[in-house]
């Protein structure tokens, strides 16, 4: 590697991180402010992953969605079951068997994360024209196979 793409390459290193603590503290921050006061970072992602697809969710689904153990959302579960946003039901049929769910309360505050989301994507990713935003999502897309391929 010559010294202008080594130059380059530390360039975007730098430009991605700065960009990506910028987003992760716009989006904390904003979550904060919006009366989502008690709930963590990883109690807002636990919810996002909950309230995405079918209704009721086995505990290995959103350990896998997190890409986390088995055993690391149970704490976050119990906090979300005891704080009213998550309802955790046994299968009648096989007792082993855990399915979590929003409760109506939980369906609300993940509806206002979506919500405040799309806003934050629409100030943040509007500047862009549609070929802008078309390259960007070929190269994140791009970046995050290569992701998957050397850290899987």
């Amino acid at each position: 590697m010559n010294s202008q793409n080594g130059n380059e390459l530390l360039l975007v290193d730098q430009l991605f991180r700065k960009l990506f603590d910028k987003y992760y503290k716009l989006e904390s921050k904003k979550f904060f402010s919006k009366n989502l006061e008690d709930l963590t970072v990883i109690e807002i992602n636990t919810i996002l992953v909950i309230g995405h697809g079918s209704e009721n969710k086995k505990m290995s689904e959103i350990a896998n969605t997190l890409g986390v153990t088995f055993g690391t959302p149970t704490v976050t579960i119990d906090r979300l079951i005891k704080k009213g946003y998550v309802i955790r039901q046994r299968d009648e049929e096989d007792r082993r068997q855990v399915f979590i769910s929003l409760s109506e309360t939980g369906v609300s505050v993940f509806e206002s994360i979506v919500q405040l989301r799309n806003k934050i994507a629409e100030k943040i990713f509007g500047i862009l024209d549609p070929s802008e935003r078309k390259a960007l999502i070929d190269i994140l897309s791009n970046l995050n196979s290569h992701f998957d391929n050397v850290f899987s």
